[in-house]
Parts: structure tokens; C-alpha cells; sequence
């Protein structure tokens, strides 16, 4: 009987997101809120996962079948299960967005919650993949190549991409695993970097807000061309670094065991200043640090957080013994 007066819930909750429900049928959603204190508790959640997706954009040409897939793959990672489509059945996406939302766990959303929308170009459309800060994202690209996206990063691909091109623009940290095709090299935009491989697994970070541009290699080849000019080769195990605001390019080994950290929900700081790990921290966690000190700015910390532990926690451990006081207030920490 539960089930029954959730799923009813949920398609009148649907047909209201999407403007298809009737005057009697929001008045049937307002009387199915007020039934219960739990209607109402599911009611809230589901708008809350709503609205942290912000997958409802008007006037926009949106792929509905493409994000559609999208919610089937992010679907089978979370269950191990492969939803099938109905055959013939063809959902707007709102529709699709509306499902999605009320059907995936809020945690699921929360860590994958990238969004899909075309970009204006004078040239051709662009497809871009965004995960916003707090969240993480995942997608198979159409020549079958998956890409995860760290928080705050977002990647953009032309209408032709897997077909007479496999050129993608990247702001932000991605983790590549490219499918092989020696005709369509895979190539990766980022400023004055660009990144070519033909199948391969590497790691790409490369937020606006860094003066370094780093470039990791797990597994096959890369190339990587500094304006145009410069050509590194990298072999597995190595790392190339680019500084924006000298130029400088350097390689350096790491250590390529597994994906990289940030993929396994482990937070490992190697001597990042405390002004680096600032913003690290600001993207994963969503929140704001403001850092009252150029002193503090200047501290460096190593250490490993391997069991998803809250920002409140890595402060206080990055606090203890007196190195600074913090304060937070909600989203905005304070620090002294």
C-alpha cells in the first residue's frame, strides 16, 4: 500500500515539474501532500533533488534521447542492473529529468549530478558536461570513451565527435579512459595545452583558477603540445606539468596505482600549500573559505582522508596542535 501511495505521489509530483499536470491534478498533489507528514518529507526531498540537478532549462535544444541514455548508464552504475527501455517510447527532457530525479538515491545525485545543455557556437553546437562543486559526474562519450569529471569542472564536444573528429575542450580535472582508434586521434583542449592520445587512461587537471596545468599518464601514450610549439611525449608513470604564468613545462613521475584519488573519494594533500588546498576543498565540499592570513596561505600539509570524512573534519585535523582557528557559519569557513 506504501509503494502504491509513493509511485502516486511520484507521477503527479512528474507531471507537475514537466507542465503537464491538469488544474485537478495539482489539486490532487496539494491533497496528497497534506495527507501524511511523510507525503510531505517525500515531497521535499524529491523537490530538493530537483532542483540541486537544475536539468530544467527552457529555451534550449536539448538531445532527449541522449540524455536519456545518460540516466541509464548512471542508473546501472549505481544498481549493477541494465534498465531497458521501452521500445518506441520517445520522453521529452523534462520528463526524463523529472525520472531521474525522483528515481536515483540523493546521495547518487549529490556525487553525480552533472548536467548536459548545448553551447552557442558561431561554427557548430557543443555538447557540454558540467559537474558543479560538491558533485562528481560520469559519462560515456559517443565513440564509447568514459570520462569522469571532478568537482567544478565541465567539458565540452562538437555534433561530429566519434565521427569525423574526437576533439573535446576541458576547465577543470578529468579522468580519461579512451577507447583506441588510430584514425580519430583523441584530442584534449585546454588553453594554451593541447593533449593527443589514441587509446589510453590519463588524468587531466586544469582549473582556471591553478596556475598549473598537469597532465598524468596511467596507461598507454600521450602527447602533449605546449602552444603549439612544444611537444612532450609521456610514458606511464609520468606527469607533465605546464605554469601559465611562466611557461615552464616539467615531467615528473608518480605513482599509477589504480585511478587517481580524487576518482576513489580519497583526499590525499602532498605538500599543496594551504591556499591550493583552500580551493580544493571549496570544490569538493561546495563551500566558501575565506583565509585571513598570508601567513597561513604559505603553510603546506601532506596527509590521507580515505573514509569520506566531512570538511568539519579535515579542519579540525589540519587544526590541531594551534596551526590556525577556523570558525564555519553553514557553507562559509572562516579561517584565522
Amino acid at each position: 500500500m506504501q509503494n502504491r501511495e509513493n509511485e502516486y505521489g511520484m507521477n503527479l509530483f512528474i507531471d507537475s515539474l514537466t507542465d503537464a499536470a491538469s488544474e485537478e491534478a495539482e489539486a490532487q498533489l496539494a491533497a496528497w501532500r497534506g495527507a501524511s507528514a511523510a507525503n510531505e518529507r517525500r515531497y521535499a526531498e524529491m523537490k530538493r533533488i530537483w532542483d540541486a540537478l537544475s536539468l530544467s532549462v527552457r529555451d534550449e535544444r536539448f538531445d532527449a534521447q541522449q540524455a536519456y541514455r545518460v540516466f541509464r548508464v548512471r542508473v546501472q552504475a549505481e544498481t549493477g542492473r541494465a534498465e531497458k527501455p521501452r521500445a518506441g517510447r520517445r520522453l521529452s527532457i523534462r520528463r526524463v529529468a523529472a525520472v531521474a530525479a525522483i528515481l536515483m538515491p540523493f546521495l547518487f545525485l549529490s556525487y553525480f549530478a552533472g548536467r548536459y545543455r548545448p553551447v552557442a557556437s558561431e561554427e557548430t553546437p557543443l555538447t557540454e558536461i558540467s559537474a558543479p562543486n560538491g558533485s562528481k559526474t560520469q559519462i560515456k562519450l559517443p565513440d564509447g570513451s568514459v570520462v569522469w569529471l571532478n568537482a567544478g569542472s565541465r567539458m565540452q564536444y562538437g555534433s561530429g565527435f566519434g565521427k569525423t573528429d574526437r576533439t573535446c575542450i576541458l576547465s577543470g580535472e578529468a579522468y580519461l579512459e579512451v577507447e583506441k582508434n588510430a584514425a580519430l586521434p583523441f584530442v584534449v583542449k585546454i588553453d594554451a595545452v593541447t593533449v593527443k592520445v589514441l587509446g589510453t587512461r590519463f588524468n587531466v587537471q586544469a582549473y582556471d583558477d591553478d596556475d598549473e596545468i598537469a597532465v598524468s599518464l596511467l596507461e598507454g601514450n600521450v602527447e602533449m603540445h605546449v602552444n603549439n610549439v612544444k611537444t612532450i611525449h609521456l610514458e606511464p608513470g609520468q606527469m607533465a606539468g605546464y605554469r601559465k604564468t611562466t611557461g615552464e613545462v616539467g615531467i615528473s613521475p608518480f605513482a599509477t596505482e589504480g585511478a587517481p584519488d580524487w576518482k576513489n573519494n580519497r583526499l590525499v594533500f602532498d605538500g599543496e600549500t594551504f591556499e591550493q588546498i583552500a580551493r580544493m576543498l571549496e570544490r569538493r565540499f561546495n563551500v566558501k573559505i575565506a583565509v585571513h592570513s598570508d601567513r597561513i596561505k604559505k603553510f603546506r600539509f601532506a596527509g590521507e582522508f580515505v573514509r569520506n570524512e566531512t570538511v568539519g573534519q579535515i579542519f579540525s585535523v589540519m587544526a590541531s596542535g594551534g596551526k590556525f582557528r577556523y570558525r564555519m557559519n553553514g557553507n562559509v569557513i572562516e579561517v584565522y
